[in-house]
């Protein structure tokens, strides 16, 4: 797709949303100065860049449909899927087109992304403490994507989700789940494309600059 933003821009963000006729099923946002910089200000400083971002997944959220909330009240907490994303900026006039065509190439470049591995995650719930009130019995789930939701059927089944208990009064002003000893584990299988080359590079990076400041 093609648009012609301002530079500088008024608005911080680039708001995307995947659409079924006229319902928004998820949206994402990308935040201008976290894919840009102005550079600095002096001469010899450094350089910017013009907002760019991916190839990368960048996963969109939608609100979970409980009828007693509004969309205003719970934002971004359902997973709705992933979109293959780049993002690049050109100086200049526009040709008037608004979308085109994936070239060749570009499917071919992206190839690399797609190759999976599996990986896991782990949680150990110590204490649940100030939870509400009220007779219903609550339960804790870990989930990532869709792998560990009670709710999705397109994934396993996995031992996500905590033992439901009944909140106890603490005897003062709050309430809490009676673990005591026996702290519950979740566990959630997942298959995802393997970034290690990605996040190994930031990681050295991170760890060179903390050693620096």
């Amino acid at each position: 797709f093609f648009f012609s933003p301002q530079l500088p821009p008024i608005c911080d963000e680039i708001q995307l949303a995947i659409l079924s006729g006229s319902k928004v099923l998820g949206t994402a946002t990308l935040h201008l100065s976290q894919i840009s910089s102005a550079g600095a200000e002096l001469e010899e400083g450094t350089p910017g860049f013009l907002p760019c971002f991916g190839p990368s997944f960048l996963p969109f959220y939608s609100p979970r449909p409980y009828p007693a909330r509004t969309p205003s009240t719970d934002t971004g907490v359902a997973y709705r899927g992933r979109v293959l994303l780049e993002l690049s900026t050109h100086m200049g006039t526009p040709d008037g087109r608004q979308q085109d065509t994936i070239a060749p190439e570009d499917v071919t470049r992206v190839q690399c992304h797609l190759p999976r591995r599996r990986f896991g995650l782990c949680g150990v719930f110590y204490s649940a403490t100030m939870v509400p009130a009220g007779p219903e019995l609550l339960r804790f789930e870990l989930s990532v994507g869709n792998y560990g939701d009670t709710g999705d059927v397109t994934c396993k089944p996995a031992a996500s989700v905590t033992p439901h208990g009944c909140p106890l009064f603490d005897g003062n002003r709050y309430h809490y789940l009676p673990w005591y000893g026996d702290k519950p584990v979740a566990a959630v299988t997942s298959s995802w494309e393997d970034a290690g080359h990605r996040w190994d590079a930031l990681n050295l990076l991170r760890a060179m600059c903390q050693r620096l400041v």
